[in-house]
C-alpha cells in the first residue's frame, strides 16, 4: 500500500491531558506535523515522535475548546510505553488539514490489522484499505466498493454460535442489485474502521455531491423528503415545470431520490439532509 504522508503547521498542546485528568491551564505552541512512516511527529519548542501503533484512540467526546473560525481539532490518545501511562494530543489547523491527517492517522491504523468479511458467503480474513473513493477489501476474494454505490453503514451485532458479536455492515449497489458487506474486528480497534469508513463516505458526500447542489435543489430535496406533491413544490418556490424536471433529473442522477409513481428520497438523500443548514428544515 502507499504510504501516507501529511506536513503541515499546526497549533498543539501536550500534554493535554493524562490519563482521566485534563488541563485547561495549558499554553498553544505552534510547530511542524509530519505524518510519515507511521509516527506522528511535531517539531516545535520540543520535538514529539509518536508511533501510530500506539493511538487509542482519535477524538474522544471530551470537552474541547473552541477556536476561531476556519480552525478544526484533533484529539489524540496515546500510551507513552516509557512510562506506562495514556496522554492526550491536542491539535488545531486549517479544517482542511485536520481533515486530511485524521483521514491518514485512521489509514496508517487500519491498513495492517487483519478483519474479517462477508458477502452472501463464508467469512474471508484479509485487509481493508481506501483508494480515493473506494473501500477495498484485500483477501482471497477481493472486494471493490466505489463510495457513490454505498447507500447505508452502520454498526450491529449478529449471533456467532452461542455468541453476539460486533460488526460493521455496508449496504451498496452493486451493477443495480443491493448487497450487504459484513465487517468482523476485534473489539478495541473496531472504532478506528468505523471512523475511517465514515470520514470517506462524509468526505464524497461533501465533495462529490453536497458542493453539487444549489440552495434550490437543496431545498427541493427537503421538501420532497417532507411528502410535498410536484405542483406544491413548483408553487411555493416559483420555479416552472421545464426547471423543475431539470432539477429532479439530477437528484435522481445523483442517487437521492427515486422516481417511481411519486418522488421519494433514498437513504442517500436523506444522509445528505443532515448536512445541510437549518434554512432548509424550517
Amino acid at each position: 500500500m502507499k504510504k501516507t504522508e501529511v506536513v503541515g503547521e499546526v497549533e498543539y498542546i501536550h500534554p493535554y491531558g493524562r490519563g482521566f485528568l485534563i488541563y485547561s491551564d495549558k499554553q498553544w505552541q505552534r510547530g511542524i506535523l509530519k505524518l510519515r512512516d507511521e509516527e506522528i511527529e511535531i517539531t516545535g519548542i520540543e520535538q514529539l515522535i509518536i508511533p501510530v501503533k500506539f493511538v487509542t484512540s482519535i477524538d474522544k467526546s471530551i470537552t474541547l475548546p473552541v477556536l476561531r473560525e476556519g480552525r478544526a481539532l484533533i484529539l489524540v490518545e496515546y500510551i507513552n510505553i516509557q512510562r506506562r501511562e495514556t496522554i492526550y494530543l491536542l491539535i488545531s489547523a486549517e479544517e482542511r488539514f485536520i481533515k486530511k491527517l485524521r483521514l491518514a492517522i485512521l489509514i496508517c491504523i487500519t491498513s495492517k490489522i487483519k478483519i474479517t468479511y462477508s458477502v452472501k458467503e463464508s467469512w474471508i480474513s484479509g485487509l481493508i484499505g481506501v483508494e480515493d473513493f473506494n473501500i477495498v477489501l484485500r483477501g482471497p476474494k477481493p472486494i471493490k466498493i466505489a463510495v457513490k454505490d454505498i447507500i447505508d453503514v452502520k454498526r450491529t451485532t449478529m449471533k456467532f454460535g452461542l455468541n453476539k458479536v460486533g460488526i460493521i455492515v455496508i449496504t451498496y449497489l452493486d451493477s443495480g442489485e443491493k448487497n450487504q458487506l459484513n465487517i468482523f474486528v476485534q473489539p478495541i480497534k473496531r472504532i478506528f474502521f468505523w471512523q475511517l469508513i465514515q470520514q470517506v463516505v462524509d468526505d464524497y458526500l461533501n465533495t462529490e455531491v453536497v458542493n453539487k447542489l444549489t440552495n434550490l435543489e437543496k431545498n427541493i430535496l427537503h421538501l420532497i423528503n417532507k411528502e410535498w406533491r410536484y405542483d406544491d413544490i413548483m408553487r411555493k418556490l416559483e420555479i416552472d415545470s421545464g426547471a423543475m424536471e431539470k432539477i429532479i433529473e439530477k437528484l435522481v442522477r445523483l442517487g437521492l431520490i427515486r422516481k417511481i409513481i411519486v418522488l421519494q428520497v433514498t437513504e442517500r438523500g436523506k444522509k445528505m439532509l443532515n448536512y445541510f443548514t437549518e434554512e432548509f428544515s424550517q
